[in-house]
This record gives structure tokens, C-alpha cells and sequence, in this order.
């Protein structure tokens, strides 16, 4: 686990590894990054995973999805754009 701050929040980026049982009855070695971060009660995480045999190509890849995940505390702002017939309102 790697403690980081982004944006004034404290981010933790954890390196994982897992088997997953497929439904044909095999196990399947896989391994991942994901970005972990709390919000009020709330932990939000996000996670990515790969084969394992595959990690050694993507893992880099997978590292800078988990590290530009942000979480905003007050939501992202919409501007709200009414139309008439004539055009904008």
C-alpha cells in the first residue's frame, strides 16, 4: 500500500493479487491496482486487474488508471441550459 495525497485527499494505491474461480471449474491467478480513498462513511475505491501473466505488459497501465481516480466531495457541477423555439432561454 502506497499513501499518496491528490487534490487535498489522502489516496492509497494497493497493489493486489487474487485467484478467481471460473464457472468451467478452473482457477485463474490475476493481479491488480486499485486506488482507495474515504469519504465521510463512504470508502470509495478504484480497482483494476489483469491475468497475471499478463501483468508485466499492462500493470503499468493499470497503475496510472488506479492513481488518477479523484473523488469530489461535492459532486461535479452541471450548468442546466433551457431552450425555447427561439433559441436559448
Amino acid at each position: 500500500m502506497n499513501p499518496t495525497e491528490k487534490d487535498g485527499r489522502k489516496y492509497s494505491i494497493v497493489d493486489f493479487k487474487y485467484e478467481l474461480l471460473t464457472g468451467a471449474g478452473f482457477e485463474v491467478d490475476r493481479r491488480g491496482v486499485a486506488s482507495v480513498t474515504q469519504m465521510g462513511a463512504n470508502t470509495q475505491v478504484l480497482w483494476t486487474a489483469t491475468l497475471t501473466n499478463r501483468y508485466k505488459k499492462t500493470g503499468e497501465d493499470l497503475r496510472a488508471i488506479s492513481e488518477s481516480f479523484r473523488v469530489y466531495s461535492d459532486g461535479i457541477q452541471f450548468e442546466r441550459i433551457t431552450y425555447d423555439e427561439y433559441g436559448k432561454v
